[in-house]
């Protein structure tokens, strides 16, 4: 075997371990996150929350951010926003982020706001589904 070909095992044997590492690592913290989605599920309703899978693993965080549908004050707040704001983008995204915060039930929120310095926009989707389970869907 070439000095390369043995570089190349070593390397791959290496990324091997670390992968199976973190598959460990990441099923063991998604085992503790899909417990208290069932629970959420429970105490919300099955198709009352909304959960969002992160796209990768870090270490200590959850693998998940479980969004609920939000109170009907909450969300006739963000209408309210939204129409002051007259088209105003910033305005509206402040809306949506405040929709956003009082409709996160999973993570508790020293480690949602550890998970947004991981996922800069994890904020933006979490809005979004909680605007999407406010709102009626197609016809009946």
């Amino acid at each position: 075997m070439t000095d390369d070909a043995s570089k190349i095992d070593e390397i791959e044997a290496r990324r091997a371990e670390r992968k199976a590492a973190t598959a460990t690592a990441r099923n063991a913290q998604y085992a503790i996150d899909v417990a208290k989605i069932d629970e959420l599920e429970v105490q919300h309703g099955d198709d009352r929350i909304a959960v969002l899978k992160m796209p990768s693993f870090v270490a200590g965080l959850p693998t998940v951010v479980v969004v609920r549908t939000p109170e009907p004050s909450k969300f006739e707040r963000f209408r309210q926003m939204v129409r002051k704001a007259n088209g105003a983008a910033e305005a509206q995204g402040a809306a949506k982020d405040l929709l956003a915060a009082s409709c996160i039930v999973y993570p508790d929120e020293e480690t949602y706001k550890r998970m947004r310095e991981a996922w800069p926009s994890i904020h933006d989707n979490a809005g979004m589904e909680a605007i999407r389970l406010g709102e009626a869907v197609g016809k009946a």
